[in-house]
């Protein structure tokens, strides 16, 4: 192909921002031509051929076209352009920055040169075979002598360094005085990284790099020099990071272009050669890679309206449509291809293909395909279906293991199925590493259809098996792996955006515009429902709003600060919910307009004059199956007598004792934990879980000293047997020393048809007005393993038939019994100061990690101990997170309660005879030989009248086996007779299993 010549002679008015240009482009026989003249001013045009002919020419539509000619035609364009506020053109006393649209751009590379008129002062640079450039007078020149497709420009008051790297290579800085300090450190890098990349790819393809400062924020590679903005130079981390990626350019990206027709493979080869490379090396290889798949996950959604694969990179631009997730797709997505490749290929293979590429594709644009040739030269192997099914896949595969089975018949074996789900099966390396007493063991499988049968010979037992825990494929991270981060919030496809008030949104509105380019609901609070916060990704602007505050409760960040906090959504799993708190005067502002850059973090603090404190929330690595729990253990001679504990105890004013609610031993534990503090300190109260609010009446008239309460009474009017229903003679020794002390009970839950109906709605939004007034405002759904400890327990409720609640409802209604009964606690020793209190409630309630004890914290500073019975308790696996400390407590049990053998329900409502009409006859116990019938209505058991079942229940509580309970029942079809029979009781061991 001919060269094309190109001479652009440029001059400016510095003041007025104003470049002035006289274009002149040879136009060699029998080649067409196309110039762009977009965003130029053109003050004159014409084209000239050999006979010295001329013709002035206009432009169309922004263009001028020349169809081929046998004639050698010579183009002549003068233009201006004005540049004013531009993000890629400065042009100003202060310097001028050239890349974008600023020259007359013609449609093939071509070989030129530049002439510019600047101030004495100003050094300047291009694309240039030399450097630095050659300068007479004030004129200062650039010439390429292989053929390119842009031009850039830059020039100012810079002072000009240089470090030798070798025989004929130099580094400079272009530096602005006040950053001259900072440049022999650049230099130094630059110098180390043209060595380290001469080595492991060729030699440096230029006789020259430098390094440039920029007024404006950019940073470029132009081959043999960087363009980086003076701000990003400050930054101490640049040198370690975005230096050696642009250095990389050099040989990827400019000796070798790319046909971008075919698609960008240039960017993800150097973010891997580059980015990962450094980070691997200082030991963080698995991080960066799991932040890439964090980041993937963000942009890159199944089902996609319009799916993008790796082929169809093109364009690093951040101004192009769908620009996050084309360039995390171009980016993170190629960094894994070729990390996968050398995975795939071995490290010394790789790195041969590597410079193979290289050589065989200097000075030319290559493609994707002219990458797999390289690589199947290097390697012998065909690499069709790796590189097709790479680079066509439009969503990471998800991978997972099942059926996992220990076999040891013949040996030891690890049995499993290995599952991928993606579009298309793909060819996967899946590292598999088997936890044994003796170490890990590391394995890689092969996985190339959609599941596979694996069976593993082991010289031990298995304790946990993980899938690909360093991150060596691009696959879909698990629920437990995934961490939520801000741009997990801007790549969300459902977004939705709340603030306080309009004063509020006056306040963020900084925010509100730097996140104009990500398409989001915005509603105030007194507006969204609580449905609503289920279905999107959430953003709240001000922390201190109810529907935040019904999600997380109170936050306090930083005073002074603007704080972004991103978290789990805890009603939507796979959605973040972010907190964005701004307690400056000023500095929401400049918080916002940089926040895109801190896409991979957790959560962000900004202080004015200091760095901002960034974190990454921890989260597991890999797909982890733990097969074996080793049990915890301790010294016996460090054991505590119950005396002791007591003495400790005395120290705390709320002592929580979990208990599993039919068991005997850990009623009977917290009763003795009871005496025993009374007696030592006698201001003594009860909270106890199995009691809503609405019965506080009747545990006060109960257990008031004096009152003349009685049991039944008491269990009658409180509605125990409808608010509890589990053996009220379980409590009954803890209830009667409570009347016998006067001791306050206070009743700490909500009333359970709150939390089931707040379970079946899957939200909040369905209970009356006057319901959601009373319930508690601050609900923190996010206490460190609740959600996932709560999701457990409603997959095995549905799995099991006990409802058909949805898994928000369910974690909304336990954090609201959770709540509520932190909210009664925290009131009542607020009001009673010289008072501790016992909390007797479940044993996931008593948690000291997620359940009320971090609940009351948050209300109250108070000291607190949570306590637990171990013996024969699956809680204690997780002893250092729920409890402080642990009894080991003789199992005891209460003595079985008899029947009398009939099944019952209760009389219709309009049924003129209150009572329980007897459905079914038992076979095995004694009622049908007593004369008991079907249809029967009981109205009476001994000498307590029954209506229903609760009567009945509080009838039957003291009885025992063997007695004969004098039962009244109503007989006949239109005249109801009354019939007094007495029934033996008798137990299931004598054969009865209905009351």
């Amino acid at each position: 192909m001919a060269n094309f010549q190109y001479n652009l002679a440029l001059s400016f008015s510095l003041e007025n921002n104003r470049l002035t240009g006289t274009a002149k482009i040879e136009i060699p026989p029998k080649y067409p031509l196309t110039v762009s003249l977009a965003r130029l001013a053109i003050t004159g045009a014409l084209i000239q051929s050999p006979n010295e002919t001329e013709k002035e020419i206009k432009p169309l539509d922004d263009l001028l076209h020349f169809d081929p000619s046998d004639q050698h035609r010579t183009l002549y364009i003068s233009y201006q352009r004005d540049v004013k506020n531009e993000p890629g053109n400065l042009v100003s006393p202060e310097g001028i920055s050239l890349t974008d649209s600023w020259y007359p751009e013609p449609s093939v590379p071509y070989i030129y040169t530049v002439s510019a008129r600047l101030p004495r002062d100003f050094s300047a640079i291009s694309q240039s075979d030399h450097f630095p450039l050659t300068k007479k007078e004030n004129i200062t020149t650039a010439h390429s002598v292989a053929p390119t497709s842009s031009i850039s420009f830059t020039a100012g008051p810079y002072v000009v360094d240089k470090l030798r790297v070798r025989d004929n290579l130099y580094v400079y800085s272009m530096f602005f005085r006040e950053d001259q300090e900072l440049a022999m450190g650049y230099l130094e890098a630059a110098a180390a990284y043209i060595k380290r990349y001469e080595n492991d790819i060729a030699p440096f393809p230029y006789n020259h790099y430098v390094i440039v400062a920029n007024r404006l924020p950019t940073g470029y590679g132009m081959g043999s020099y960087t363009l980086l903005g003076q701000m990003v130079l400050r930054l101490p981390f640049i040198k370690s990071t975005s230096l050696g990626h642009e250095i990389v350019h050099s040989w990827f990206g400019n000796a070798v272009e790319v046909d971008y027709q075919n698609g960008n493979w240039c960017e993800g080869l150097t973010a891997f050669l580059a980015d990962h490379s450094y980070r691997a090396a200082s030991g963080q290889g698995r991080e960066d890679r799991k932040e890439s798949l964090t980041k993937y996950q963000s942009y890159v959604h199944a089902g996609a309206t319009h799916p993008f694969a790796l082929k169809d990179f093109k364009s690093a631009s951040h101004n192009q449509p769908m620009a996050d997730y084309k360039r995390t797709v171009g980016y993170n997505g190629g960094a894994f291809f070729f990390h996968e490749l050398r995975e795939y290929l071995g490290e010394l293979t790789f790195n041969e293909g590597v410079r193979e590429f290289y050589i065989t594709n200097k000075d030319t644009a290559a493609t994707w395909k002219d990458l797999q040739l390289s690589f199947e030269k290097v390697s012998g192997k065909n690499l069709e279906s790796f590189f097709v099914s790479k680079l066509n896949m439009v969503e990471a595969p998800e991978i997972w293991a099942e059926d996992i089975q220990i076999d040891s018949r013949n040996g030891i074996h690890l049995n499993f199925t290995l599952r991928q789900q993606a579009k298309e099966p793909l060819p996967l390396l899946i590292p598999v590493h088997i936890k044994t007493m003796s170490g890990i063991h590391k394995i890689v499988q092969t996985l190339t259809t959609s599941s596979r049968q694996v069976s593993i010979a082991l010289a031990d037992l298995p304790l946990a098996l993980t899938l690909d825990p360093e991150y060596t494929l691009l696959r879909k991270l698990s629920s437990k792996e995934w961490t939520p981060v801000w741009s997990t919030f801007l790549g969300a496809e459902k977004k939705l955006i709340i603030v306080e008030s309009e004063a509020a949104k006056v306040k963020y509105q900084p925010f509100l515009d730097a996140l104009r380019p990500y398409p989001a609901k915005i509603v105030r609070a007194d507006e969204i429902t609580n449905q609503q916060l289920s279905e999107s990704s959430l953003l709240f602007l001000g922390a201190n709003q109810h529907p935040c505050r019904s999600l997380f409760g109170k936050i306090s960040h930083k005073e002074n600060t603007v704080t972004v906090d991103i978290r789990k959504n805890p009603l939507n799993p796979e959605a973040v919910a972010v907190v964005i708190s701004d307690t400056t005067n000023d500095l929401g502002s400049s918080v916002a307009r940089k926040l895109q850059h801190y896409g991979k973090y957790s959560y962000l603090e900004f202080e004015s004059n200091k760095r901002p404190e960034t974190v990454i929330k921890e989260s597991v690595n890999g797909i982890s199956y733990q097969l074996e729990n080793l049990p915890m253990g301790g010294s016996t001679k460090e054991l505590s007598s119950f005396t002791s504990i007591i003495e400790e105890l005395l120290t705390k004013r709320v002592i929580y004792i979990g208990e599993t609610h039919n068991s005997l031993a850990d009623h009977q534990l917290q009763l003795r934990v009871i005496e025993a503090l009374f007696h030592k300190d006698p201001n003594l109260a009860i909270g106890m879980e199995m009691f809503p609010t609405s019965s506080q009446q009747s545990l006060d008239e109960y257990t008031q000293a004096g009152s003349l309460m009685d049991e039944k009474t008491f269990l009658k009017k409180s509605d125990y047997f409808e608010v509890w229903r589990y053996d009220y003679r379980l409590f009954r020794n803890i209830m009667n020393f409570a009347k016998a002390h006067g001791l306050p009970v206070r009743g700490l839950n909500l009333d359970r048809q709150i939390v089931s109906e707040v379970y079946s709605l899957g939200h909040t939004d369905g209970l009356s007005d006057e319901i959601k007034e009373s319930l508690v405002v601050d609900r923190n759904l996010d206490l460190p393993g609740y959600q996932e400890r709560l999701s457990s327990v409603h997959d095995a409720h549905i799995s099991g038939n006990h409802g058909k609640g949805t898994s928000s409802g369910f974690i909304q209604a336990q954090a609201l019994w959770d709540e509520t009964m932190a909210a009664n606690i925290a009131e009542f020793l607020q009001a009673h100061s010289d008072y501790r209190m016992v909390v007797i409630a479940g044993t996931q309630h008593t948690r000291k990690d997620s359940g009320i004890p971090p609940r009351v914290a948050a209300r109250i500073d108070v000291q607190q101990a949570s306590l637990l019975n171990i013996y024969d308790d699956s809680n204690s696996r997780n002893l250092l997170q729920t409890s402080d400390y642990f009894f080991l407590a003789e199992n005891i049990s209460l003595p079985e309660s008899p029947k009398i053998g009939i099944v019952l329900s209760s009389t219709a409502d309009d049924s003129q005879y209150k009572g329980l009409v007897i459905d079914q006859i038992s076979p095995h116990g004694k009622a049908k030989a007593a004369g008991l019938k079907e249809a029967d209505i009981l109205i009476r058991i001994n000498d307590s009248p029954v209506y229903d079942m609760a009567d009945l229940r509080i009838a039957m509580i003291d009885a025992q086996e063997g007695d004969m309970a004098e039962v009244e029942v109503l007989r006949g079809k239109s005249e109801k007779k009354s019939h007094v029979i007495k029934v033996e009781l008798t137990t299931p061991g004598t054969g009865t299993s209905p009351p």
